[in-house]
């Protein structure tokens, strides 16, 4: 696979759950492969090689409920990255990428766009603007349902408790389930 500016750029590790599985994805710090479908749930295998998105997938008071991704199964390590991490195998529910038109993608534009704009209002507090933008989510009314609502401040509990940072506006951290449900697929990075 060719190199692309900002993905990872390292081969999928030599694993037994991982040999021979299509790579469907490709982030800053994650490969997506095809997992089975069992019980008619599609799967994939998130090779994880950020600890920040292990905590968010794996940690026990990681964030959970309606718009955030249902995890199987933790299957450990496979090697390291070129960054330093050790690679985490996390099996997850298969996610896709929102369409152009209805009520998830509309949400997801809204919540992009307000935290967008939030960034902006407060970017001068820096590295911290993220972390306030997404508290300013929270407590502004917005019209967000109780579910979203709920999912928001549980994410800026994570990022406080985790040291990370929110990302609500990169076109793959906000994906859906086949049904439409919004979720919060990659919302957070490392400092």
């Amino acid at each position: 696979m060719a190199e692309i500016e900002g993905l990872l750029p390292d081969p999928v590790p030599d694993h037994p759950l991982l040999r021979g599985r299509r790579e469907i994805g490709r982030g800053e710090s994650t490969i997506v492969l095809e997992a089975d479908t069992v019980d008619g749930q599609e799967r994939v295998y998130k090779v994880l090689s950020s600890p920040t998105d292990y905590a968010y997938y794996t940690a026990e008071d990681r964030p959970t409920g309606h718009h955030f991704p249902v995890v199987f199964a933790d299957h450990g390590t496979a090697g390291r990255s070129s960054r330093g991490f050790p690679f985490h195998i996390v099996e997850v529910e298969r996610l896709y990428p929102l369409p152009g038109t209805g009520e998830a993608a509309e949400v997801a534009t809204r919540l992009s766009s307000s935290y967008f704009d939030a960034c902006l209002m407060w970017r001068n507090l820096a590295q911290d603007m993220g972390r306030i933008a997404l508290h300013h989510l929270t407590v502004t009314p917005m019209g967000w349902s109780d579910a979203v609502k709920d999912s928001l401040q549980a994410l800026e509990v994570f990022s406080g408790d985790y040291g990370a940072l929110p990302d609500l506006i990169k076109a793959d951290n906000l994906m859906m389930r086949k049904d439409g449900t919004l979720v919060f697929s990659d919302p957070v990075f490392m400092e």
